[in-house]
């Protein structure tokens, strides 16, 4: 089989790509998770390094800039396959016109924009994590593939009034299974905003199932049934792979720790926020704009599940002086509430007079408190006896019911009690598996037999690094591989309970 690897940028950002697969001299990429059993997974990246003898990759000679789509696909004679979509991130010239004269084009999945923005959400009450999923990234500015035909003030071919006035579309597809946890409060811990793959993360990691995207730029959330499900192997690996990372017993856990976060709720028309001491604001139509973080009497943050209208002369004044000797001027601002959050808002002030103005101003609204964190523990005692006190430790501020924490715990020890063989990662390169290299793919299950350990068991791929070198001739990948663990939960109509499975969480 004879494979062709195509490589793409979309310099015009209009869906057509420019193929420049004559240039690349190598190839690498990754996708999904850091390690097993994580619950979402870091940015993807991409280098791919390319002939520069013409300086067409030298950006200040040919523009290259950051943003621009680029796009990894491999062709067998029958089948074309996207390994990687993301955006270019910089560009690493080799300087000096007798050096190498290469090139590398670094890029990111349309991921990396969730670490790069800060968000906060209005209340988010008894909410699934898919739906708490889909705000977080309606909440970011993700970079669109395709800005031809969108409307976009500073671009030229963008922003022509009445010939592509279109706002732009969903900036990306997203595949998200229902959550099976109802989540009673989310965002209230988040202060004035919490980078958004955080946010995303918080949620899944109590759920204790899975967020990534895939080849493709699509995002994807499975719930921690998803994995639990029977399923036949996609490929068998029976002592042919060119390198396995094995273990036995390093992820046997004898006690579990799970820290959530109670709440209880406050009188309507609570304080929320209140500015320390008068401050200054000069005049002028230009707004100005202030983060309230909201915070109870001890200064301990909270949440508002209302915020009242901010009342002239009730909830906020005005005074020429600092001390309020001056005259009173409060008819002459206005405040209103522009943006609010679970955590945090953000007030508008302006100051209609022609002079500075000291304010004084106060929120109110319906808080909800949280009260010091609870742990709970569930211990092993075979397992402490036998192996030593081995410690799981989960730290969950979207969870704020005893129960639910607890059932957690026990789904998460009887996982992991028993000590076992593990295979971390899995290295296999072409030609003689060219064909699984190329199809295998987050989440394929695959079979591991292995003589000299006599470990046999099921995996998923949990996550893929690539290498493609020598024009193509060699391509490399390493898997990281994450256990199944399918056949020991009891799901409805799925098994027998407590003859050979236990309660799935």
């Amino acid at each position: 089989m004879t494979v062709s690897y195509l490589v793409g940028l979309d310099v015009d950002s209009d869906g057509a790509f420019t193929d420049i697969s004559a240039d690349v001299l190598a190839l690498e990429w990754r996708l999904g998770l850091a390690a097993p059993d994580d619950s979402a997974a870091p940015p993807a990246s991409a280098a791919i390094t390319v002939r520069n003898v013409s300086r067409a990759y030298s950006p200040e000679a040919s523009a290259l800039p950051p943003g621009t789509p680029v796009r990894i696909q491999s062709h067998d004679g029958l089948t074309t396959r996207t390994h990687f979509t993301g955006f270019v991130s910089r560009v690493e010239p080799a300087p000096g016109d007798q050096g190498p004269r290469a090139a590398v084009i670094q890029a990111l999945g349309a991921d990396a924009a969730l670490e790069q923005h800060r968000i906060r959400l209005p209340p988010q009450i008894n909410q699934r994590a898919d739906a708490i999923i889909s705000r977080v990234l309606d909440a970011v500015p993700l970079r669109r593939s395709v800005l031809q035909g969108r409307w976009l003030i500073g671009r030229s071919g963008n922003g022509e009034l009445g010939r592509n006035t279109r706002l732009p579309a969903a900036p990306l597809t997203r595949s998200l299974q229902p959550g099976l946890t109802v989540f009673a409060y989310v965002g209230d811990t988040w202060a004035d905003g919490i980078p958004a793959d955080e946010a995303i993360r918080q949620v899944v990691e109590a759920e204790r199932g899975r967020f990534f995207f895939n080849r493709a730029g699509t995002a994807v959330f499975f719930n921690r049934h998803h994995l639990l499900k029977p399923g036949a192997p996609a490929a068998v690996f029976d002592d042919d792979m060119d390198h396995l990372d094995y273990s036995y017993g390093d992820s046997t856990v004898s006690r579990v720790q799970v820290r959530l976060t109670p709440r209880r709720l406050g009188a309507d028309g609570s304080l929320l926020w209140a500015l320390p001491a008068p401050q200054p604001v000069p005049p002028g139509d230009q707004p100005r704009a202030l983060v309230a973080r909201f915070r109870a009497d001890d200064e301990r943050p909270i949440g508002a599940l209302a915020i009242s209208a901010p009342v002239r002369g009730v909830d906020y004044s005005a005074n020429l002086a600092p001390d309020g000797s001056g005259a009173d001027v409060t008819r002459q601002v206005d405040v209103i509430v522009r943006a609010a959050g679970f955590s945090a808002a953000t007030l508008e002030i302006r100051n209609r007079s022609r002079l500075p103005v000291y304010l004084y101003l106060q929120l109110r609204g319906t808080p909800l408190y949280r009260s010091d964190p609870l742990t709970v523990e569930q211990t092993s005692p075979y397992a402490l006896a036998v192996y030593g006190l081995r410690t799981l430790a989960f730290d969950l501020p979207a969870l704020d019911a005893v129960e639910q924490a607890d059932r957690l715990a026990r789904y998460e020890l009887a996982r992991r009690k028993t000590p076992r063989g593990t295979v971390r990662t899995l290295t296999l390169a072409g030609p003689a598996h060219e064909a699984q290299i190329l199809a295998r793919t987050l989440f394929d299950r695959i079979t591991v037999r292995e003589t000299q350990t006599g470990h046999v068991a099921d995996y998923f791929i949990v996550a893929e690094t690539h290498r493609v070198d020598l024009g193509g001739a060699r391509h490399r990948v390493t898997w990281t591989l994450e256990s199944v663990r399918a056949g020991a939960f009891w799901l409805l109509r799925g098994s027998r309970l407590r003859r050979d499975t236990v309660v799935a969480y």
